[in-house]
């Protein structure tokens, strides 16, 4: 009987013991969480991560300029919403890692200058940072600056920048301009100093006196003549222009020049440039200007005086998937001002209505010009593909040409829509651009072997 009683405490005990130590597991679970290992059963506390605060500032309504010199790295520098004077940054310097972000804050920023104010907003001495006007939700172009005569300029060796979500009117010259002219001091000439991984989108640049965007200089070759003699300007590197509307401009819409490596102007759209411009030949759509090489594509070019598309690059050109619709000179126009690279490359553009030829190819010192799945529609000409003399040397292959739009059967063309109908004599009739890198459409498409390739910037 003893025996059984023991048995009996035992039992008792180990049922006690259990329900204690599933007791206090359930109550550590919901307690701070214990890390336990193998040879240590001591049970030690996680403390959390302790994430660091970014450091922010605001610049007052009332104040003209910033001067940022005592900024940390990865900063935030906040403009509060309403209505400001011009304003003048200096000195950012952020890092590749860390940029400083100006944003603005509570609301839309509009900054009102007088025509005779030098600029709207002006980043002077500035490094790896980002001007952005997508601060508020709702508010697209969160940023709005109208008046001076430069509406946002990056200069005096600027670089290492992005800008987005502004809007930019009413300037008297350019809308957004991102260059250093060289001048005297060394430190601004070429191979002193590279402005780079300039990014430029998904702006609004309208009723400007010249240029809707104006980066990189315009005269990479010849230089300009100071009184310390010839100076050149400096390269741009990595010029990445996308994304954005730019309409009614004086000059060109869009305006690249001195961007020897990585430049790419894509997905924009431009409509009626060079209203009023300062010079004869400033009234095209976008200019691939002197010292420039990369990409065009994806564009949208509408109503240009001009050309569409001027070419002036270096020689190592590649346009294509462009919509270049009612041009008032060439669809395309290229020439070899100083091009020492080896082709210039013209690849499923949409050229509709241009009051001279669709393609004039002016580029007699270029190894070779491609032009190759283009569509040319009613050339004033009628002329599709132009060379300036036999002494231009021409790759010329698919190339669809005719004197009426409704023959490409797109969808809806005087609505904008620019898709194909399935029956379109587009369809299945281009050569193979893989090996160009034209693997996409205008709408993003992707361009394959497997269904055979279409002509024009519009894939089926």
């Amino acid at each position: 009987m003893k025996n059984i009683i023991y048995l009996m405490h035992c039992i008792t005990g180990v049922f006690l013991i259990t329900s204690l130590v599933m007791c206090a597991k359930k109550t550590d679970a919901v307690k701070t969480p214990v890390v336990k290992t193998v040879k240590d059963t001591t049970e030690t506390s996680i403390t959390p991560p302790i994430v660091p605060s970014i450091p922010t500032f605001t610049i007052k309504p009332a104040d003209w300029f910033f001067d940022a010199a005592a900024v940390p790295a990865g900063a935030i520098i906040y403009i509060p919403a309403g209505k400001r004077d011009a304003l003048l940054l200096k000195n950012i310097k952020g890092t590749v890692d860390k940029p400083i972000t100006v944003i603005n804050q509570g609301g839309k920023v509009t900054i009102s200058a007088t025509a005779s104010a030098s600029y709207g907003l002006k980043a002077q001495n500035c490094q790896f940072f980002k001007i952005l006007g997508n601060g508020a939700s709702g508010v697209k172009y969160g940023i709005d600056i109208t008046g001076a005569n430069i509406g946002v300029t990056m200069d005096d060796r600027s670089t290492e920048l992005e800008i987005g979500n502004i809007e930019v009117r009413n300037s008297g010259f350019a809308g957004i301009m991102a260059k250093t002219d060289p001048s005297c001091d060394v430190a601004t000439q070429r191979g002193h100093f590279t402005m780079s991984n300039v990014i430029l989108h998904d702006n609004y640049v309208h009723q400007t006196g010249g240029e809707g965007f104006y980066i990189g200089n315009s005269f990479y070759a010849d230089g300009v003549s100071l009184a310390c003699g010839n100076v050149l300007p400096h390269d741009v590197v990595n010029a990445k222009v996308y994304n954005n509307i730019v309409d009614s401009t004086g000059c060109e819409g869009i305006q690249v020049g001195s961007a020897t490596v990585g430049a790419e102007i894509y997905n924009n759209t431009v409509k009626s440039p060079g209203l009023k411009p300062f010079a004869a030949g400033q009234d095209n759509g976008i200019q691939i200007g002197e010292g420039t090489g990369g990409k065009c594509y994806n564009n949208l070019i509408k109503n240009a005086p001009g050309n569409g598309i001027i070419v002036l690059g270096l020689g190592d050109n590649l346009v294509y998937n462009n919509y270049i619709l009612n041009s008032g000179g060439h669809g395309i126009f290229a020439d070899s001002r100083y091009t020492p690279g080896p082709n210039f490359q013209f690849i499923n553009n949409t050229i509709i209505a241009p009051a001279l030829d669709g393609i004039k190819l002016n580029s007699e010192t270029i190894p070779m010009n491609t032009v190759i799945n283009n569509v040319i529609i009613i050339p004033g000409t009628g002329i599709a593909v132009n060379r300036k003399s036999k002494s231009v040397k021409l790759i010329s292959l698919n190339n669809y040409t005719s004197r009426d739009v409704n023959a490409c059967q797109f969808v809806n063309y005087g609505a904008g829509d620019y898709h194909l109908q399935s029956t379109s004599p587009l369809i299945n009739a281009g050569a193979d651009v893989l090996i160009y890198g034209v693997s996409f459409d205008f709408f993003g498409k992707a361009r394959t072997s497997a269904n055979g390739f279409d002509i024009g910037a519009t894939e089926y």
